[in-house]
């Protein structure tokens, strides 16, 4: 899928308008966010001028000229042709640096580690895949710190900028810790601490379905104001928010947490690996549709024509469980991302046919709908451009 298929979901919007500049901080951060500021406006147009800089972000032209000489010095921005005009010395046009910083993107699961080596732009341009042996923190950590290392030494005359690493799971992304992964059986992990403390540098962490949202918001402009729900089907089930073009994580990363919910009594349901009985989890993520089909005596293979029954039945579930939150929000779009053995007929015609069920009672109108697959290494990339889009956020340092 090219740049996690976003291309191909088409959002006609005005651009954004330039951030504001005033801001009350020390000097560090007062010039943190005008960096921000200047990169930003360089991503968003490719290749610019200072003048325009200077017209876009209401700074002054001696600002403007102050820090895109650093950040060309840095290797963030390179000059490439002279813009002449009509008098005057001709001016260099600027735009993002390649090879100057990246940031490795590291999607977890209970059997592999895989690095995504992003650059400014967006480009990957390196990959690695390990597999995993064991899933305790300690030396989940240890093969994360061997892997980045294994990808980075493919580009070595790069400054790596840290690591975002996400996973199935609720993540409470500003203290860095997995409050619970039924998938690796985590609770409570500090796991960013454990990698940084390997690795000297920034870390993150963050969900899956975040680190994929974090890839929607860089490459589609069209979100940079939108609300948005980005609900992803794996081996597990889980949400992003966008509200206003801004992942909305909750109190301790709460947000988006629905695998666990019930839409019906739990009173004989379905076992789930979190203890509870009828969880969402156990009709619609992989996981739960395998172990159904167990229980009926099939193959746990969704792709097998016998599991089209519990196909629909999970993908009515989850219809729902969507039509549910959507009410609520109110999004314009909802973008369903299905891994590979999940994105059956049976599951999408379900859930959408469920979705614009719901819909026929009440007001309000079906909100677009937008289903993609998710490759083996979309939410690696993901997690990278999560960690590549703090040098284009004005506020970023808050969250550091």
């Amino acid at each position: 899928m090219d740049a996690l298929t976003l291309r191909g979901i088409a959002m006609t919007h005005e651009m954004a308008q330039a951030r504001p500049t005033a801001r009350v901080g020390s000097k560090a951060l007062i010039r943190e966010i005008n960096e921000a500021l200047v990169l930003d406006v360089v991503r968003r147009r490719g290749t610019t001028s200072r003048a325009e800089i200077t017209g876009v972000t209401g700074l002054s032209p001696a600002t403007v000229t102050g820090i895109s000489s650093r950040l060309v010095r840095d290797g963030l921005l390179i000059e490439s042709e002279m813009l002449r005009g009509t008098g005057g010395r001709p001016a260099r046009l600027i735009e993002l640096g390649r090879d100057a910083v990246v940031a490795a993107g590291v999607r977890l699961s209970v059997d592999a580690v895989e690095v995504a080596l992003v650059d400014l732009r967006g480009d990957v341009v390196a990959t690695q895949r390990t597999l995993l042996s064991a899933t305790d923190p300690e030396s989940a950590a240890d093969a994360v710190i061997a892997a980045v290392a294994a990808v980075q030494a493919q580009h070595p005359e790069s400054s790596l900028r840290g690591i975002s690493i996400a996973l199935s799971g609720i993540v409470d992304r500003g203290r860095g810790v997995v409050r619970h992964s039924g998938a690796l059986g985590w609770q409570d992990v500090p796991f960013a601490r454990m990698v940084a403390d390997r690795s000297g540098g920034r870390v993150v962490v963050d969900s899956l379905v975040n680190g994929f949202t974090a890839g929607l918001v860089l490459l589609d402009e069209g979100l940079a104001e939108r609300d948005v729900i980005v609900v992803s089907v794996g081996a597990s089930l889980g949400a992003s928010i966008l509200v206003r073009g801004r992942i909305h994580r909750g109190f301790r990363g709460a947000a988006g947490g629905f695998a666990h919910s019930a839409l019906g009594d739990r009173t004989d349901g379905r076992p789930c690996h979190c203890g509870g009985a009828g969880c969402l989890e156990t009709w619609s993520s992989a996981w739960g549709m395998g172990r159904e089909l167990e229980r009926r005596g099939l193959a746990p293979d969704l792709r097998d024509p016998a599991a089209r029954e519990v196909l629909e039945e999970g993908g009515g579930q989850l219809g729902i469980a969507i039509a549910n939150a959507v009410k609520m929000f109110g999004p314009e779009v909802v973008v369903l991302v299905l891994s590979p053995e999940v994105r059956q007929a049976g599951f999408e015609e379900s859930c959408r046919r469920t979705l614009d069920r719901e819909y026929a009672y009440g007001d309000g109108a079906t909100p677009s709908f937008v289903i993609v697959t998710a490759d083996s290494d979309v939410f690696a990339r993901g997690a990278g451009y999560d960690m590549i889009t703090e040098l284009f956020t004005a506020d970023r340092a808050e969250s550091h």
